[in-house]
């Protein structure tokens, strides 16, 4: 489906989609996002059947953690249900809360649907940040976090999708760096967490310096916790109409048009 609707079936979807489903569902609306201090934040997850039955939701239960992937720490906001949804993919249920947020920035938003008759709750999110490019601007460092939430010393590994319009393949790319020690986090390279730990990275997303194009590049990092996928963030940058030629020609990107200072890794040499 296009529509931005969460639309449940039968059964739980494939793996693959699951997995997606999890950071960079549609159905969900926050406003504002990202949420600001002191401003009351308003959260609305849309549902449609397309099941042949009618699904009843037991319970919603949406939890907001800090933007990353692994984090125990998340403040719970009051489930609600059950919501009966008819067999009729037109048909759309509408579920609201509203969050009073301590501190600004990008959240993971998780709603975990207990669905009657499902053997596991189903588990839609938002790990979503969006960011729109000035004409000067073509390079962006983007902080979230990395965690292990067991009980148990395990090897965390990443899997990075890149995709977008307006631009080539070979004119952005994007890497994970680990500012505590100046490394870079190759995909599949392990990351030993004990238990609880977390750790600070960066998916920094660079294009071509002297690219003119609108565009629309999208970033999904997944983490995998041992054999087991963990959760995943997307980062969209976007540019919404072309710029004049070599605008930024002559001039290095100044550091405070980063989202954060990087000190390693955005060298001359890998423009």
């Amino acid at each position: 489906m296009t529509r931005n609707v969460v639309s449940l079936g039968q059964t739980l979807p494939p793996e693959e989609v699951g997995r997606r489903l999890r950071f960079a569902a549609n159905g969900l609306e926050i406003v504002p996002n990202p949420p600001r201090v002191g401003e009351t934040v308003s959260i609305r997850l849309l549902l449609c059947n397309e099941a042949r039955e009618p699904l009843t939701v037991q319970k919603a239960t949406p939890r907001i953690y800090s933007f990353g992937m692994g984090s125990r720490e998340h403040e719970s906001l009051p489930a609600l249900g059950p919501v009966t949804l008819p067999a009729d993919p037109a048909h759309i249920e509408a579920l609201s809360w509203q969050w009073l947020p301590s501190a600004g920035g990008h959240r993971c938003l998780r709603v975990s649907l207990e669905i009657e008759q499902w053997p596991e709750p189903w588990v839609v999110g938002c790990n979503l940040n969006v960011i729109n490019a000035t004409a000067d601007a073509y390079r962006w460092a983007v902080p979230f976090r990395l965690g292990n939430p067991t009980e148990k010393t395990q090897p965390l590994r990443l899997r990075l999708d890149l995709h977008g319009a307006g631009l080539g393949d070979e004119t952005f790319r994007a890497w994970v760096e680990l500012p505590q020690d100046g490394s870079r986090l190759v995909p599949g390279q392990p990351l030993w967490l004990r238990p609880h730990e977390e750790r600070g990275a960066l998916l920094v997303i660079r294009a071509h310096r002297f690219a003119t194009e609108a565009f629309k590049l999208v970033s999904d990092v997944e983490a995998w916790l041992g054999d087991t996928f963990l959760d995943g963030i997307r980062v969209i940058v976007r540019r919404s109409a072309p710029v004049a030629p070599f605008a930024s020609l002559g001039a290095r990107q100044p550091e405070e048009s980063l989202l954060v200072s990087v000190p390693v890794g955005l060298k001359d040499s890998e423009a």
